[in-house]
């Protein structure tokens, strides 16, 4: 038997609250999850210091790699990963 995970994601304010949480989705792998960060985020783009659009996505993408968190904007996302147990 595999483990199985999923990858919610969300949205938070700067100080990552849970009381200001919005799940934006749930994936079925890390990389899809990091892709729709990238791709749909709500980060104002003059935060990140004069990048362009797609530098931006690149910055978000690389960010997600470890801690599975952005930072220091005043929209970060997270992504949590859970553990789908198969037992019957």
């Amino acid at each position: 038997m595999t483990d199985t995970y999923i990858y919610p994601v969300y949205e938070t304010d700067s100080w990552h609250s849970l009381n200001n949480r919005d799940c934006k989705g749930i994936y079925t792998s890390k990389e899809e999850a990091v892709e729709a960060i990238a791709e749909h985020h709500n980060i104002p783009l003059d935060e990140f210091d004069g990048l362009t659009k797609e530098e931006a996505k690149e910055r978000i993408k690389q960010e997600l790699q470890i801690p599975f968190q952005t930072q220091g904007y005043t929209v970060n996302y997270m992504i949590e990963v859970w553990l789908v147990n198969d037992w019957a």
